[in-house]
């Protein structure tokens, strides 16, 4: 069974994201998960190009709507259009905001009342009814009216996920901190100390039959392998941090395994006579079944920047 989520990473579904305002400049970046870790930074969801604050402002006439701006992140008053929109989309919205509020997130939801839009006419203006969508002019003095600003200041950023990223390409591992969604279908593993960590588990199995599965993938530049037990020293100690990366991954459209609670079991490279050596330091036979991941290394040990 798949994991849904790790502690800090939940992944929205599309075509929703996450928006983050940077602090100083206002820019926000949009991803396709809530880092409960930068919870503070989150200032909206996106639908698209458009991101929709989390929160209403206080109900209004239509002057005082009007007025209500986020001057950071250039957030006004929504269009009759942007109201369209996220009518359209109102049901998946309050998912993910019921999802934040569940996170300990202040948010609030679409609610079944009128929207006030920046189109007016002489003393009156036009709302929509986010109960059934349909727009009405009404005069501008009524009181009763939701805001919710909407912003369009999105940062062009190349997402990365803060640990470096093996790619497999032209034959070789190559090593990049940016996840290249263009080269999606190279990426092959994480970087955790100097290893290439598969980003797949493969199925689980004998020490015997696994290495025999790793040889058949070797060639001249590349040698597949079991890791040694010392080799997971790292990843014990940050297993959750790389769980992270790898949930965040996922949410990207990448399938990835996250290290499991029991990854004591993992096969190692570590042998004794007809025993493998757990990164427990475990004797365990070779002909007993547990799980495997693999690790991958260009065999004339350079590192290659993509």
């Amino acid at each position: 069974m798949k994991e849904k989520h790790t502690r800090f990473i939940w992944p929205v579904d599309e075509p929703f994201k996450i928006a983050y305002r940077d602090p100083l400049s206002g820019i926000m970046t949009l991803l396709p998960y809530i880092d409960l870790q930068w919870k503070m930074k989150i200032w909206g969801v996106s639908i698209g190009e458009r991101v929709y604050k989390l929160n209403h402002e206080p109900g209004a006439d239509w002057f005082k709507a009007s007025a209500y701006v986020d001057k950071l992140c250039q957030g006004y008053m929504p269009t009759t259009d942007d109201l369209d929109e996220a009518f359209a989309y109102k049901e998946g919205f309050n998912e993910i905001i019921a999802l934040l509020k569940s996170q300990r997130i202040a948010a609030e939801p679409w609610v079944d009342g009128w929207y006030w839009s920046t189109e007016d006419d002489g003393d009156k203006a036009t709302v929509v009814d986010m109960s059934d969508g349909k727009a009405e002019l009404i005069d501008k003095k009524i009181k009763n009216g939701y805001t919710r600003l909407v912003s369009r200041r999105i940062a062009d950023k190349t997402p990365t996920v803060h640990y470096p990223l093996v790619y497999f390409d032209e034959g070789i591992f190559k090593i990049s901190y940016d996840l290249i969604l263009s080269r999606k279908n190279q990426l092959w593993g994480i970087q955790s100390g100097k290893n290439y960590f598969c980003l797949r588990e493969e199925k689980p199995q004998t020490w015997y039959q696994a290495k025999t599965a790793a040889e058949s993938v070797c060639d001249d530049k590349v040698r597949i392998s079991l890791p040694k037990k010392e080799m997971f020293d790292e990843l014990r100690r940050e297993r959750e941090a790389v769980n992270d990366a790898l949930m965040k991954l996922q949410a990207f459209g990448i399938v990835t395994d996250l290290w499991k609670d029991k990854y004591w079991r993992y096969l190692t490279a570590s042998e004794y006579l007809d025993h493998y050596v757990t990164c427990e330091h475990e004797m365990i036979p070779k002909d007993t079944i547990n799980p495997c991941r693999f690790i991958g290394e260009n065999r004339n040990h350079r590192t290659v920047l993509l």
